[in-house]
């Protein structure tokens, strides 16, 4: 059995064209990216498969992420916003699981690598499901790096 797989990236309409072939399945992706805005359409072959990916940044501490998948008409879009270096808040909604969410992490994301080791990020997270609101969850998170 033969394998076939590759990718081609080009230039196109002042963003970048992907064709990415897997076996049996096309992938083709545009992606147009500015200073304050990301748009990216896909569609699968043959699956036909469209989905749309949106990113609109609004200053430098605040961006709205939107995804779309046509063929099932599920959807998520998350708020982010940034205060400081060790605080983001973020909030969003996923229709496949139905659920609504808030969060915040603590924790600088920069740094050099001689740092790095001593980096941790903790978040604290509220997820309400949109068919029993009166039953929301909070979740605990530490995210620490080592090394050994």
């Amino acid at each position: 059995m033969l394998s076939v797989y590759g990718i081609a990236k080009t230039d196109f309409l002042d963003g970048i064209l992907t064709a990415q072939y897997n076996e049996n399945d096309l992938n083709l992706r545009y992606c147009y990216k500015d200073n304050e805005l990301t748009l990216v359409p896909s569609v699968s072959l043959p699956s036909n498969a469209v989905s749309l990916d949106f990113k609109r940044r609004f200053g430098s501490s605040d961006k709205l992420s939107y995804h779309f998948n046509f063929d099932t008409d599920e959807w998520n879009a998350v708020y982010k916003h940034t205060i400081g270096k060790n605080y983001k808040l973020k909030a969003g909604y996923d229709s496949e699981v139905r659920v609504g969410w808030a969060s915040i992490w603590a924790g600088q994301e920069e740094g050099k690598a001689k740092t790095a080791p001593m980096k941790m990020k903790v978040q604290f997270m509220l997820q309400v499901p949109q068919d029993n609101i009166r039953n929301p969850s909070l979740l605990f998170r530490v995210k620490k790096r080592w090394d050994l």
